[in-house]
């Protein structure tokens, strides 16, 4: 499947924000694909109804990409975010330096897949880890 017909990919995004430098490396790496929109809590605005939007954004991903790290573990948010995505059966994709924080998720995460970060810097690694996701029915067809 060439580049220009494969379908746009839509990934949500979860860090914690102490490890925002982190999760913009990675929004960055992501955006680099002219098929992938991303999604953030960081994009949400000023007085809206956030739970609203991140379960919208959620439903509507293709992919659910979660940066774990201690921060990760002690964020609400991202807890929060994980049980989502698994609740709604989203392939999730676990990204991080240390194997072994993916015991530590409070759910069972039986469609995951562990990428180290360094992985997501080397395009064709990052061809091969999206490849999949790019070939499956969007959330919106």
């Amino acid at each position: 499947m060439s580049r220009d017909k494969k379908k746009n990919l839509r990934v949500f995004l979860s860090y914690s924000m102490e490890d925002k430098a982190s999760g913009n490396r990675v929004k960055n790496l992501l955006s680099r694909r002219p098929n992938v929109r991303i999604f953030t809590n960081e994009m949400l605005s000023a007085g809206e109804d956030w739970q609203s939007k991140l379960k919208e954004e959620l439903s509507n991903s293709d992919l659910f990409l979660v940066m774990l790290s201690p921060n990760s573990f002690a964020s609400s948010l991202v807890l929060q975010e994980i049980g989502a995505a698994w609740g709604t059966n989203k392939p999730i994709l676990v990204s991080g330096t240390n194997i072994d924080l993916l015991s530590r998720i409070p759910v069972s995460i039986k469609k995951s897949q562990f990428i180290n970060l360094d992985e997501l810097a080397e395009p064709e690694k990052l061809d091969k880890i999206l490849e999949p996701f790019e070939k499956m029915e969007s959330a919106d067809a």
